[in-house]
């Protein structure tokens, strides 16, 4: 196999370039027959003696032998273009690199007249051209009509089309006129949440956008129309500005339970003589000390602890994102540190009242292989545990299939199941927990066994501001004809952590089952995030 770099040299026929050569640039000639024409960039309008044949990467296996002009073509790239002659019994394989067309924009920016001077506002640019932004106003651009965007604080948006012309500097001049001063996209993150839950989960902020220098201030009332927080605002130096609360009064005293209402005012820099530029929003929010978000295991597609449901669920619009992975003997059908499983799993609540929680499950063996297994839940709650009424009960529809056997590691039972979750409230941090469960199950996981097994899971979860711990039990009655036989018998520990300031949760959990005449024992370790 011969390979010949694209220079000007007579082998292999007649092989000549009339554009100057580029590093990269190859022919190579093998056995067999055609041409292939490939070029950087891809889809390049191939020409072969002026007629077009196609773009690149470009295959021609039945092209007779001898002498062909080959020309390149694509919009903003310089033409390349070679003659190469093609023998019997061999094929070319032909790689060129295209050249852009460039030019040079210089962009002009200067203050329209009657601006204000620069020790009263700044003129700070930000230029946008084919998605690329920078401070400087010098660009090497393709040929062709190009957007030109600049921004700055304060000032009006200014948005030029430009024809840039090959090896060409051209000028732009752009004036830059004051900006009028508004606010908009005023907005809560939460418009109702709970101060007692940790770090991030326990405040709101309140997020606005202002077109130019200036300052504000926000004002929160209660019910009664009495000022409780006050905070000021500004200088506005850029376009979107926040602020957090977090149901506390301006002395930092917790406030009550209710609905407040907000009032965001906003006030433009002084320029010049004129009075100053004022605008306002009112929203309202509620404290609501009901409300409270904290992790839950969800590795095996229901919501809880990690070997029984809880009828707790998150607030409407909260979320939490799980990994988890397992070692040790997590199965019956597994041998110790044979495989790692892990899960990664979403609890969602759309509505008030109601959650969803999907989970993948996947176990890579050691020796080669794995399996896996997917499933979720809908949970309704009927009733949440409050201090008045301790008793939370809710009801889950769930549905599990896995590869293999009928327990996934991660405990999650395989098959449709209808349960019943409820708890009870032992003060604020302490709940006992129990749940009923029919399971129509399946080796494959679809309900292949007319006659439902029954499952009785239950536990105790303690709760604080910043961390979770539970304790699990589950066992499983199999009904057969006239007779009851026991399934896997499975306890677990379990703890999660969610300190402030940041929403992440970190979780350590161990465990042991026992079926027959086997038993075993697993640990785990988690990272997730829940908002």
């Amino acid at each position: 196999m011969n390979r010949i770099q694209l220079f000007p040299v007579l082998l292999i026929g007649l092989l000549c370039i009339t554009a100057d050569p580029v590093m990269g640039d190859s022919i190579e000639e093998i056995a067999g027959k055609g041409l292939v024409v490939r070029s950087a960039p891809s889809m390049s309008k191939v020409f072969i003696n002026g007629i077009e044949r196609g773009l690149t990467p470009l295959t021609l296996e039945n092209i007779p032998q001898g002498e062909y002009d080959i020309r390149l073509e694509k919009d903003g790239y310089a033409e390349r273009r070679i003659w190469v002659s093609i023998r019997e019994n061999s094929r070319l394989e032909i790689s060129l690199n295209l050249g852009e067309i460039l030019g040079t924009l210089i962009l002009d920016i200067d203050r329209a007249a009657g601006s204000p001077p620069p020790e009263k506002m700044a003129l700070n640019p930000e230029i946008t051209v084919e998605g690329i932004t920078q401070t400087d106003p010098v660009f090497s651009l393709p040929v062709g009509y190009r957007a030109v965007r600049i921004r700055a604080f304060g000032w009006e948006e200014a948005i030029h089309s430009v024809y840039i012309l090959q090896d060409a500097i051209q000028r732009l001049k752009v004036e830059m006129r004051p900006a009028s001063f508004s606010m908009t996209g005023a907005e809560l993150s939460r418009a109702r949440f709970n101060p007692a839950n940790s770090g991030s989960l326990g405040i709101t902020e309140f997020s606005f956008n202002v077109s130019g220098p200036g300052d504000g201030r926000i004002n929160i009332t209660n019910e009664q129309g009495d000022l409780v927080f006050a905070r000021d605002l500004g200088p506005f130096t850029t376009w979107s500005q926040s602020t957090a609360w977090n149901g506390r009064s301006s002395d930092g005293t917790p406030l009550p339970d209710g609905t407040y209402k907000v009032l965001l005012l906003t006030e433009s820099m002084l320029r010049d003589t004129s009075a100053p530029v004022e605008r306002r929003a009112e929203m309202t929010i509620r404290i609501d000390s009901s409300m409270n978000i904290y992790p839950l295991s969800s590795s095996g597609a229901s919501s809880g602890l990690f070997f029984s449901p809880l009828p707790e669920i998150l607030p409407r619009g909260s979320f939490q994102i799980d990994g988890s992975m397992l070692f040790g003997r997590a199965a019956a059908a597994g041998d110790a540190w044979d495989a790692l499983p892990f899960a990664a799993s979403l609890r969602f609540s759309p509505l008030e009242r109601l959650e969803m929680t999907a989970a993948l499950n996947v176990t890579p063996f050691f020796d080669g292989g794995a399996v896996a297994g997917f499933g979720g839940t809908l949970k309704g709650v009927f009733k949440k545990a409050r201090a008045e009424s301790p008793l939370g009960l809710a009801m889950g529809l769930s549905y599990v299939w896995a590869d293999e056997g009928t327990l996934t590691p991660f405990g999650t039972a395989i098959g449709a199941g209808l349960s019943l979750p409820l708890s009870w409230r032992l003060g604020t941090a302490l709940s006992l927990a129990l749940s009923p469960e029919i399971l129509w199950t399946g080796e494959k996981g679809y309900p292949d066994d007319p006659a439902p097994r029954a499952l009785l899971s239950g536990g105790l979860l303690i709760q604080q501001s910043f961390f979770t711990a539970g304790l699990s039990l589950r066992s499983e009655y199999i009904f057969s004809g006239t007779s009851m036989d026991f399934g896997p018998l499975m306890a677990a520990a379990e703890i999660r952590f969610f300190p402030p300031p940041s929403s992440m949760v970190f979780s350590l959990l161990g465990g042991g089952w026992l079926e027959n005449s086997q038993a075993g024992g697993f640990g785990g370790i988690g990272i997730g995030l829940i908002y």
